[in-house]
């Protein structure tokens, strides 16, 4: 994470500061950090995909003679729909779990799996917290990540490759789809089709 510099020093430096300084919190349930990890990498994908030009297009599919002779054009599809890119999203999107550390809030103790480092620098948010000090250095974020997308793949292509966008794709994913985590949106009229699916298996 040398990455981010200012003045010429690591920001990660302050990051050290921040773990030696801070009094460990209590430990997070499993529970809830499978939660807070599937939600963040949601957050992670919907930022990512947010970044993709909107008008970037790609040919899908494969040229094809039909029963006259002629040949089929492959279909154009925007980039940020497409099983490619969300293919590689998928397979790069946890890596991004290395930022994260598992936390809790001083002000009322809720827990929280912090993105330490931003696109701007160290995040503010980190003087709020106190970190949860384990002996897994918070691996386990990235192994917990994993897991979420090889269980849910097809799910997140679905959500991702629907016509109009889907606000909310954390609690989607993470609550009505896979019941990770318990909330829901503000909006209940919405039907993913993959539950009736999931139901028939």
């Amino acid at each position: 994470h040398t990455r981010y510099k200012k003045n010429g020093r690591p920001v990660v430096l302050k990051m050290v500061f921040f773990f030696l300084e801070s009094p460990a919190a209590r430990p997070i349930s499993p529970k809830e950090v499978k939660c807070l990890v599937c939600k963040a990498t949601m957050n992670e994908m919907e930022l990512a995909v947010s970044k993709v030009d909107p008008k970037k297009k790609i040919d899908v599919g494969d040229y094809r003679l039909d029963a006259t002779g002629d040949s089929k054009k492959k279909k154009t599809i925007l980039y940020a729909k497409s099983e490619m890119y969300l293919t590689e999203l998928m397979e790069s999107v946890c890596d991004r779990m290395d930022d994260y550390a598992k936390a809790r809030y001083k002000k009322n103790g809720r827990p929280v799996v912090l993105k330490m480092m931003t696109e701007t620098g160290m995040n503010p948010e980190m003087s709020e917290v106190d970190f949860v000090q384990e002996g897994d250095l918070n691996k386990s974020l990235k192994h917990l990540c994993l897991e979420v997308v090889e269980d849910y793949e097809e799910d997140i292509l679905k959500m991702y490759q629907q016509e109009d966008a889907i606000k909310d794709t954390d609690i989607r994913l993470c609550s009505q789809v896979a019941n990770i985590c318990n909330e829901q949106p503000i909006e209940d009229d919405y039907e993913y089709e993959g539950e009736d699916e999931r139901d028939e298996l």
